[in-house]
Order: C-alpha cells, then sequence, then structure tokens
C-alpha cells in the first residue's frame, strides 16, 4: 500500500476518535444534570418523610396530653419535631375544640440544602408538612372485658347525667327484668362474644384475665349471653383493677344467640363481685372512671361514656378535620 494512503487512514482514524470524543463530552452534560437530579430528589423525599414523621409525632403527643388534661402544644410534645434528624425552620401548633371534643394540628417547614443542584443556580428546596389530630370518643378500643353493660342502666345513665363525677360507685345486679336496653332482652350485663366462636367458659376467663386483644368497633354487633354469669367464673384477680368494657344497645333474639350493638366504651375499677347464690344475686361492684386512652387508628365518635381518644384526622393536607 502506498504511504500516501497509510498517512490518510492515520487522519480519518484520528477524526473519528475526535468525533466521537465530542459526542462524549455533548451526552455527559445532560446525563450528570439527570443524575444530579435524581440524587437531589432522593435527598428531598427522605427529608420530606422525615419531617412528615415527626409531624405526625408531634402532633400525636399534644393531642394526648390535651386529652389527659395536660396543656396542648407543649415544649415537650413539639420537642419531636426534631425527631430522627428533622430540622424545621419554621412550625406551627394550634387547637380548636376542647381537650374532649377538639382538634390539634401541627405543621412545619424545612429548607433541605442541595447538593448538586446548584450547579444550575438552585441551592435549597424547601419542603412542608403538617398533621391533624381529632380528640373525642374512641370508636374502637382492644383489651375489653367480655362483660358488656347495657346503656340504659340507671347507675351508669344517672353517672353520665351528672357531669361524670370522680368516685361514683354502684352495685349492679346481672339481672333486672324491666331493662330491655333498647331491645326486647332483658338485663344489665351480657357475657359477650368477641370472636364469634363457641364463647366458652375458658375464652371468657382469657379474656377476663387479660383482656380480647382484637379491636371491637362502635357498631360491631356481638353474639352475647345475657343473664347471670357462670359460677366458674374467676374475676378474684381483678378487684381493685381497672377495666374496659363494652357499652351495648339493641338486644335481640334470645339465649347465646342474642345480638347486641356496641355503642361505645367505657372504664371501670372492679371493687367486688358475686358470680354465686340466684341469679337475681348475682352482681359486680365497680367505681366509674374517666379518662384518656390510645384508641383504633380508624377514627374517633362512638357514644360518651367518659372515654377520650384521638385519631389522625389529616395527613401532609390529605383528609378534613371537622
Amino acid at each position: 500500500m502506498p504511504a500516501h494512503a497509510d498517512i490518510r487512514a492515520t487522519q480519518a482514524d484520528r477524526n473519528d476518535a475526535g468525533v466521537i470524543a465530542i459526542l462524549v463530552a455533548v451526552a455527559f452534560l445532560p446525563l450528570a444534570l439527570t443524575l444530579a437530579i435524581v440524587a437531589d430528589a432522593g435527598r428531598v423525599w427522605v427529608a420530606e418523610q422525615r419531617l412528615q414523621n415527626s409531624v405526625e409525632a408531634s402532633a400525636a403527643a399534644s393531642a394526648r396530653d390535651w386529652a389527659a388534661g395536660g396543656s396542648s402544644c407543649t415544649t415537650s410534645a413539639l420537642a419531636l419535631l426534631r425527631l430522627d434528624g428533622a430540622a424545621p425552620n419554621a412550625q406551627s401548633c394550634s387547637t380548636t375544640g376542647t381537650r374532649n371534643a377538639g382538634i390539634v394540628r401541627v405543621s412545619a417547614s424545612e429548607e433541605v440544602d442541595l447538593m448538586f443542584s446548584a450547579l444550575v443556580g438552585r441551592s435549597t428546596s424547601k419542603i412542608t408538612a403538617s398533621t391533624g389530630v381529632k380528640i373525642g370518643t374512641p370508636s374502637g378500643l382492644s383489651g375489653l372485658w367480655p362483660f358488656g353493660l347495657c346503656a340504659d342502666n340507671t347507675d351508669i345513665a344517672s353517672w353520665i347525667a351528672a357531669g361524670f363525677p370522680s368516685g361514683r360507685t354502684a352495685t349492679i345486679t346481672f339481672q333486672q327484668q324491666n331493662l330491655k336496653c333498647g331491645g326486647d332482652v332483658s338485663g344489665n350485663w351480657s357475657i359477650l362474644d368477641f370472636n364469634g366462636g363457641s364463647s366458652s367458659n375458658s375464652e371468657t376467663q382469657s379474656w377476663i384475665n387479660g383482656g380480647y386483644t382484637g379491636v371491637v368497633r362502635v357498631g360491631d354487633i356481638l353474639n352475647g349471653s345475657p343473664g347471670a354469669p357462670s359460677t366458674s367464673l374467676d374475676i378474684s384477680s381483678l378487684i381493685g383493677k381497672t377495666i374496659t368494657m363494652p357499652i351495648y344497645k339493641f338486644p335481640r333474639l334470645n339465649g347465646s344467640n342474642t345480638l347486641h350493638t356496641v355503642v361505645g366504651f367505657a372504664r371501670a375499677v372492679v371493687v367486688a363481685a358475686r358470680f354465686t347464690g340466684g341469679a337475681g344475686q348475682r352482681s359486680i361492684t365497680v367505681t366509674f372512671t374517666t379518662g384518656s386512652m390510645s384508641g383504633d387508628s380508624s377514627g374517633v365518635g362512638g357514644g360518651n361514656f367518659g372515654l377520650t381518644s384521638w385519631s389522625i384526622c389529616s395527613l401532609d393536607n390529605y383528609g378534613v378535620c371537622q
């Protein structure tokens, strides 16, 4: 091959390499910018999740403190806005209503430093988060005692009418022929079957000792056994302890097929109990108490029997708190 042909081939190779280098350089800039945007977007997303979690924790803590009779928007509750490294530079906390039926709203904003986007003139990104928590009567609870109390019982009705005074103690017999509780089955109490099983004495005893682990909600319709409880049931270990019980109305049918509609929940200290003697002599003595407790996340809104709970009603501007 002539020498001048070799020279032309070498020059062509050099020209091709130069073109490739230019193409790589041209393609690198948008690729680098894309990678920078993705990296910074990831940083912003992580910061948003962290800030939202901290706002949620702060709002829940403020609602809990307020419902328990303390102050809302306390320093300790707002300190949770810096949970897990969140660093808001602006924040707000407000309440409406009362500690028994109110709403706590917490919001915060933060400037997130951008690592790569500064190359195109953007050094920070502002993120915001908000949470609303509603306080009210619980619509669902777990850990319940298996004895449901009729909402029309004169002792609990008078306690409610008096404004929930502390120290109200009542001895309530299990049977009361003239109390129908809005239905067609008489009695003050009923042993409720929470899980739709056989409701054996051993299962009922386990719920007496440790409470039902599942969640019971307002509106649930449960089987029950009205009348006096079995003499084999033992509640001696609960004397002096606090129990939470479902409140029911509208019992219908009969025997173990009786159906009860849950309308709320009440709490009481067990003072004494008598499960022996005639059916009309068996009774339980309790002191009704008020208080706040963590409820089911599905919300609040049961009947008012002295308990308050709280539930998130808006999260990151989604949901309406009323």
